[in-house]
């Protein structure tokens, strides 16, 4: 961005800083523990030792480098540590690729060994399961032996994480990606054990864990099949009565294999009586449009009769008593029961069609979990998947080309992730910002939008400073199951913005949005407001080599040369850009921050920083 446009976006931010209410001091802001984010240039730190160098996969770009534009490299590091850690890049990572720009590979070595890589594997997938959902239906209640075990907000940081966490351990730890469907285990929280049932396994050898989840077997006698054996994922995607599994059956084609039932075309038919259900089960099998989806769609969904619909409702009636539960025989008493053995074979009632993949025979989830990650479609799919939410592209929308190469890739790396991310990262794809009219990159490449968990790290590492509240559970609180407890604002939906910040809410917004309309920018103008806030008078409380962005300043000190100086830092810092203290957009940062001297140093300093965060580089990169 020229320094005319620069001056023009601050000018512009920063009337909308100076204009916004004053920061508030309530109960959202609070500091940010070392273990929920790491200090800056942590992921190059001691504390991880050594870093082990990948080799990048080969990955053939979508068009060739002279049809894009593309980042510098110094931009390009903004990029990659936006997307990869959600925080800018050290200033020691900076110098590196100054001075050479090849140092950025083994920079992304780095950051694919610090912990966030594991958060943005979680998030990737939950865009495909849609897990990370906050509707009171699918949290189950705090009764009986769970009477203690704590907010709803607890509930959703563990219990719908749990299929999340056991793709997150298999990425981490350099397992082939097809485990997540064919492991013989589970990763689990106490909170998740207590809710389902499961007994601890042997932790791997060197394999990495997060604090407080365990490798475990379910107690319920289902087939061990990776997430295909997830009690959590199918209380969020239950079948109803009539569905008889179907449903369930698309989520596995649709996020495994790129492949779901939806998006096929069918044919127009009205001679159906759809209110009488013999007449649509014979249609099933005999009608021709209705045959070519069901004859693949049915005996997929036949393997998953043995989860019965466990939703709140049933687990609260059968507690309603007091302490003890009610009929334990039926399943809803914790630890409950997600699978029945029993009911495994209903579907030689309910569709008559045998578990099958496609075509082939199948006796159950392990059989299934096999096929599905033999399929080539499954690898193909993965790595659209991973390609899609680096590039904020449709997975489908990469040509077919680029597609079986980027497959071939992550096949050639033995399945294993971070080979993968590396060369997407790394590509002329990602470091693209613009294409020449009518290329095979154009709408594939450009600005990316800093997403609302992305945000709310780099915020967080910049400041300090998270958005949080602690909502009461008001007049029915006892009978919900108390407190919604502390939660983040743009990572929740029934009481936080995530929706509003273009994110995913995962029950009635499933897909994230890419452009800014004035909801979210209002989001991000709240969210400034609070940070620089915070990060003020934290700062000035503090010695100056503690301070996380006021380092060169007193807070008394208002002279021009020391406040242009200290500026031009939180350009550096905030924005990633080299300025010097005579710079176009000094001048404007410091005509705001004269103006806000009226109510004192503090409240100037948060109004330059709340216009800092404000800016284009922070809402994109």
């Amino acid at each position: 961005m020229s320094i005319a446009s620069r001056s023009l976006a601050l000018l512009t931010c920063s009337l909308l800083a100076a204009c916004a209410r004053e920061p508030g001091r309530g109960r959202a802001q609070r500091g940010v523990d070392a273990a929920e984010v790491a200090a800056p240039g942590a992921a190059t730190g001691p504390a991880m030792g050594p870093v082990v160098a990948i080799q990048a996969a080969s990955l053939r770009p979508i068009a060739p480098a002279a049809e894009l534009e593309l980042l510098t490299p110094e931009a390009h590091l903004q990029r990659v540590a936006l997307a990869l850690r959600g925080a800018r890049p050290t200033p020691a990572e900076l110098a590196l690729v100054r001075a050479d720009a090849n140092a950025i590979a083994g920079i992304v070595d780095a950051y694919l060994a610090a912990p966030e890589f594991g958060a943005l594997v979680r998030d990737v997938w939950n865009e495909a399961l849609l897990l990370r959902v906050d509707v009171n239906r699918y949290v189950l209640p705090a009764v009986g032996p769970l009477a203690d075990r704590g907010s709803d907000a607890e509930y959703l940081r563990e219990v719908p994480e749990e299929p999340l966490r056991l793709i997150e351990y298999v990425a981490v730890n350099d397992r082939p990606f097809s485990e997540i469907v064919t492991a013989d285990y589970a990763i689990a929280s106490e909170l998740a054990i207590a809710v389902w049932g499961a007994t601890p396994l042997a932790a791997d050898p060197g394999a990495r864990l997060p604090a407080g989840w365990k490798k475990v077997a379910w107690d319920s006698g289902q087939p061990m099949a990776g997430i295909l054996s997830s009690g959590a994922l199918w209380l969020r995607h239950p079948s109803n009565g009539t569905n008889h599994h179907r449903a369930q059956a698309d989520l596995v084609a649709e996020s495994l294999l790129c492949s779901g039932f939806l998006a096929r075309d069918v044919p127009l038919f009205n001679n159906i009586d759809l209110s009488d259900e013999e007449v649509v089960k014979r249609a099933l099998t005999t009608d021709p449009g209705c045959v070519s989806c069901h004859q693949t769609l049915d005996p997929i969904a036949s393997h998953f009769f043995g989860f019965p619909k466990i939703g709140a409702n049933n687990v609260r009636k059968a507690y309603e008593r007091g302490g003890e539960c009610a009929n334990p025989e039926r399943g809803f008493c914790y630890p409950l029961s997600e699978y029945r053995e029993k009911q495994a074979g209903l579907w030689r009632k309910r569709t008559g069609r045998a578990p099958n993949f496609f075509g082939l025979p199948s006796q159950d989830l392990r059989t299934l979990a096999a096929q599905i990650a033999e399929d080539p479609r499954f690898s193909m799919c993965a790595a659209r998947r991973f390609y899609g939410y680096l590039m904020q592209v449709d997975p489908d929308d990469l040509p077919d080309a680029s597609a079986a190469a980027l497959q071939d890739a992550f096949i050639a790396g033995g399945l294993q992730v971070k080979p993968l991310i590396k060369a997407i990262v790394l590509s002329d794809d990602f470091r693209a910002v613009a294409a020449r009219p009518g290329s095979a990159a154009a709408g594939l490449v450009g600005r990316k939008t800093t997403r609302p968990e992305q945000l709310e790290r780099l915020i967080a590492d910049l400041t300090g400073f998270t958005w949080r509240a602690t909502p009461g559970g008001g007049k029915n609180a006892a009978k919900k199951g108390g407190d919604f407890g502390e939660v983040s604002l743009l990572g929740t939906d029934r009481i936080g913005y995530r929706a509003m910040a273009g994110g995913v809410e995962g029950f009635q917004v499933t897909e994230p949005s890419f452009s800014y309309n004035p909801t979210r920018m209002l989001v991000l103008q709240t969210l400034a407001a609070e940070a620089a806030a915070y990060v003020v008078e934290q700062d000035f409380a503090l010695a100056r080599p503690q301070r996380r962005l006021l380092q060169q300043i007193d807070e008394a000190d208002a002279a021009a040369p020391a406040v242009r100086a200290q500026i031009a830092a939180l350009y550096g810092r905030v924005l990633g850009e080299a300025v010097t203290p005579e710079s176009a957009e000094v001048d404007a940062a410091h005509g705001l921050f004269t103006r806000g001297l009226a109510g004192g140093s503090r409240r100037a300093w948060s109004l330059v920083i709340a216009a800092l965060l404000q800016d284009p580089q922070v809402a994109y990169h």
